[in-house]
């Protein structure tokens, strides 16, 4: 997602191994702060509780937001991994290629995956960028100021001549609760179920020219996010670290407003 996202990835494992900090640096200081696109804007790690010895993990996650305020070329998401595999996320996009036309979308991809199958109304493709998977996005008018969930959940067994797991995501507006199907993703079996480390993330992905641009540039976003769940709400993150990407620390506001709910605001107001 963007330069230090070695560095993040690794802070990562260490705040899972029992501390609670994450670094990544800003090499112009708080003046003429710039970044390289796509680039974090910001995240909050969850750690959820320890699995069971032998467990193939969760069968299924939910994730929730609420954007207040939406700005092109941005993405919400959240990020999964595989007891025994890779990693996939989900979530909504503006300004997303779709059908030869830029709109808003909601998307649902897994790394290293075998094949997909996407909705009626959408399409499925292989990608390439930050490794290769297989990706599904249908066209979706998602508004300012409504909820929304997108989930991801273990369909079962593929049947001959496939072999391996299918996982599904679907897109829910949680005020008129009507659930729209994103498409399958089929995965080795060997991969089991998810594991307990998972984020949410806000990423700006903007130009994506290999050239470094005015944080200024990036247009304004506020957006509520609640707690994702597992097991089909069954399960709650026993932590959650909210972390901001110094390249644009003066434009971001992370952090928890209420009992599981934080709010990321970002980009020039």
């Amino acid at each position: 997602m963007k330069n230090c996202k070695q560095i993040y990835i690794s802070a990562i494992l260490l705040f899972f191994t029992g501390n609670s900090f994450l670094i990544c640096q800003n090499n112009l200081g708080d003046s003429g702060l710039s970044f390289e696109s796509p680039t974090y804007i910001a995240s909050a790690i969850f750690n959820w509780p320890q699995l069971p010895t032998n467990s193939k993990g969760y069968n299924n996650l939910d994730f929730f937001l609420t954007v207040e305020k939406e700005a092109p070329n941005f993405y919400w998401a959240h990020q999964y991994s595989f007891v025994n595999g890779k990693t996939g996320y989900m979530g909504l996009q503006t300004s997303a290629s779709f059908k030869g036309e830029q709109t808003k979308i909601a998307i649902f991809s897994i790394w290293d995956a075998k094949s997909a199958q996407s909705a009626a109304n959408g399409y499925s493709e292989v990608f390439g960028h930050e490794g290769s998977g297989y990706s599904c996005r249908i066209k979706y008018n998602w508004q300012e100021g409504r909820k929304y969930r997108v989930r991801v959940w273990e369909l079962g067994i593929a049947e001959a001549p496939d072999s391996g797991t299918w996982w599904g995501a679907w897109v829910m507006d949680m005020t008129t609760e009507k659930e729209e199907f994103i498409g399958k993703i089929l995965v080795p079996e060997s991969w089991q179920w998810l594991e307990n480390t998972s984020y949410n993330f806000t990423e700006y992905w903007g130009a994506q020219d290999g050239k470094r641009h005015p944080c200024s540039s990036i247009g304004y976003t506020n957006t509520i996010y609640d707690y994702p769940t597992m097991a089909n709400g069954a399960v709650k993150p026993t932590k959650a670290i909210f972390e901001r990407n110094d390249e644009c620390a003066s434009l971001t506001k992370t952090g928890q407003i209420g009992q599981n709910i934080y709010q990321v605001e970002a980009g020039n107001n």
